[in-house]
Parts: C-alpha cells; sequence; structure tokens
C-alpha cells in the first residue's frame, strides 16, 4: 500500500499490447521530433521502452539504426512483425530487457524515451538506475531526449476515482468495436497517479469482454527533473513545452528534455 491510501499494482505491459496501437493511433507528434533530433546525431539511437515500435520502425525506415529495448514479449512481438512487414530487420534491433539493467557494448548518439514512458518509473532508485543505463550507454557528448506530462493543477484534482469516457471507435481486431474508459487517484505526498484503463470490446459476433489494465505514474516538475538529470552526469540542453519546440510554460501540455552527456 501506497501512503495516502493508494495502492502501488505492478504493471502488466502484456496487457496493453493488443490495444497499444489502437490507443496511440492519433499520437505522431512526436516521431518528427525524434527523427530531427537523429539527424543532428547520426545512429546509432536506442529507444528504452520501445513498445510494439511505434517510434522505432518510423526511425528505422528513415534509414537509422536502431535498437529497441523493452520487458513486454507481446510488445516486441508486434514490434518484430511490423519490422518483417516493413523489411528494417537490418536496422532495428530489438532486446527484451528491463532498462533499468541493460548491459550491452554499443555506444549511441542518441538515446530517448517517448510518450510518458520515463513516467512508469516509479521510485527514485529505478530512475537513477536508468538513467546511469543511459549514460553509460551513449558515446561522450551523446544526446538524451524524453518526453513527460506536465502536471497541471486541474489534471491533479479531477485525479478523484470518477470514471471518465475516452472514446469508442472500431478496433482493436478487425469487425470489433470498443471503448476505452480510465478512473486515476492521486497520492500528492508521492506524486504518483494510479490510474486503471478499462477496454470494452465487442466482437463481430457480439461478444463483450472487458480488459482491466492498471498502472502507476509519477509525475515531475520541471526543476526536479533537471537536478535529476544533472546529478546522473547530464547538462540540460533545450525544456521545450511542445512537440513544435514552444519553450516550457506553465500551460504546456508536455515538459520535454534534451541533455546531453556530460
Amino acid at each position: 500500500m501506497i501512503e495516502g491510501g493508494v495502492t502501488a499494482i505492478p504493471i502488466d505491459f502484456d496487457r496493453f499490447a493488443r490495444f497499444y496501437d489502437w490507443d496511440t493511433a492519433g499520437e505522431s507528434d512526436d516521431i518528427d521530433f525524434y527523427r530531427n533530433l537523429a539527424g543532428r546525431t547520426g545512429g546509432p539511437l536506442l529507444e528504452i521502452g520501445c513498445g510494439t515500435g511505434r517510434v522505432l520502425v518510423p526511425l528505422a525506415r528513415s534509414g537509422y539504426r536502431v535498437t529497441g529495448v523493452d520487458i513486454s514479449p507481446k510488445m516486441l512481438a508486434r514490434a518484430r512483425d511490423k519490422i518483417a512487414h516493413a523489411s528494417i530487420g537490418e536496422r532495428a534491433q530489438l532486446i527484451e530487457a528491463d532498462g533499468r539493467s541493460l548491459r550491452i557494448d554499443t555506444r549511441f548518439r542518441l538515446a530517448f524515451i517517448a510518450l510518458n514512458s520515463f513516467m512508469h518509473f516509479t521510485s527514485a532508485e529505478s530512475r537513477n538506475r536508468v538513467l546511469d543505463v543511459v549514460r553509460d550507454h551513449l558515446v561522450p557528448g551523446g544526446l538524451f531526449a524524453f518526453d513527460v506530462m506536465n502536471p497541471h493543477p486541474e489534471i491533479l484534482v479531477e485525479a478523484d476515482g470518477r470514471v471518465v469516457h475516452d472514446f469508442t471507435r472500431p478496433g482493436p481486431e478487425d469487425g470489433s468495436i470498443s471503448t476505452r474508459f480510465h478512473s486515476q487517484r492521486v497520492d500528492v505526498a508521492r506524486q504518483i497517479l494510479e490510474i486503471n484503463f478499462f477496454y470494452d470490446e465487442q466482437a463481430a459476433d457480439g461478444t463483450l469482454r472487458r480488459t482491466t489494465a492498471p498502472f502507476a505514474l509519477s509525475y515531475f516538475t520541471r526543476h526536479e527533473l533537471e537536478l535529476l538529470l544533472d546529478a546522473r552526469g547530464f547538462v540540460i540542453e533545450n525544456v521545450y513545452g511542445s512537440f513544435d519546440l514552444e519553450p516550457y510554460w506553465t500551460d504546456s501540455p508536455k515538459i520535454i528534455i534534451v541533455a546531453r552527456k556530460r
């Protein structure tokens, strides 16, 4: 039990695998951002938490050598299918591993953690470990980039356990229609959001199935992240508030950080 009455539930990322691409169908603003960073640094590139290859595959298609690391076998299976379909296996490598304990010989010019995935590291120890892994696998002066949610007060106030309808649309399987709901509670003392996704899926034959997917996210202020990165051997290069490279401000939707290995 987390202090404040919020229960810590281990994350089963495999449970998300069937829904992940369906969930993130509208998420593409970050791909050009990471592609442009890769254009600055050149390859090879490292993605921690690559999931189904949402970012990794477009980067490999653009000609970069990319190594993707993920802890979920089912997510990686979907990424492998995409890589095979795109015929980019010579440029895209997948590793099933915990990003906090990765040890490989390759050194990278750019590492990144996309789409709020850094928020899954909900303890100080886990954040330190993954940042040390990133630092140790970068070449001298290599870039590290990641994006997280900007914790607007209104978002936290609304995290009171209410169930919210997100959307209803076709998928994730052919002929099915699914609805996603979510609920969330906040532990302000620990800066953690406990979130539950509910997927109600109606198959083509009318069968209805519900899948629940609970997980926890840590949220951060800009200055907390800057101090953390400095302590782990990085120098901040830029802080943005959106993938349009707008400066970070109070009302920004994102905190996007680009840092360089010291």
